[in-house]
């Protein structure tokens, strides 16, 4: 089961100048810009904050607004869970992460942006994703890589 988010303008005005801000303050403090798409690192900063907000929105929990310089911290935190949420644009887009492992995420979670919707098609624990044989090449270097069929789906209650 995918879990689905709708926002409203202001709610996606908000995640905007919140991703703006910290793309601002990451570069300004030499913070290394990840990416393993084409977007640019605005964009995907936009798009982060924005499946960040809409997680937190779903299950009711703290939203850290902050744009503080960090690399490689988590997202959220939730039922004990740290959480890191990859967001992509594409529907069939998958879970990735680069090959250097953040020790501090016990959960990835795969957000698609489409509008002002956000799906969550599903998550995986960090030990899982963190497999020899879901290292890839999708044409950016290689990754940890994940495709939707592979996580683990959504409980009915949450």
């Amino acid at each position: 089961m995918s879990i689905s988010i709708a926002l409203t303008d202001d709610d996606l005005n908000i995640c905007r100048l919140l991703g703006n801000m910290r793309t601002l303050v990451a570069r300004g403090n030499k913070v290394k810009d990840a990416k393993m798409g084409d977007l640019s690192g605005a964009d995907i900063d936009e798009d982060g904050v924005i499946a960040e907000y809409a997680f937190c929105k779903h299950f009711n929990i703290f939203f850290d607004p902050s744009a503080y310089p960090r690399s490689g911290s988590v997202d959220c935190v939730y039922k004990g869970q740290r959480i890191d949420i990859k967001s992509t644009r594409y529907s069939t887009g998958r879970l990735l992460a680069t090959l250097k492992k953040n020790e501090e995420v016990d959960v990835y979670v795969l957000a698609i942006i489409t509008g002002k919707e956000v799906i969550f098609p599903g998550w995986a624990y960090a030990r899982d994703l963190y497999r020899e044989e879901n290292i890839k090449n999708l044409g950016h270097g290689p990754g940890y890589v994940m495709e939707q069929s592979q996580l683990n789906q959504w409980k009915q209650n949450g």
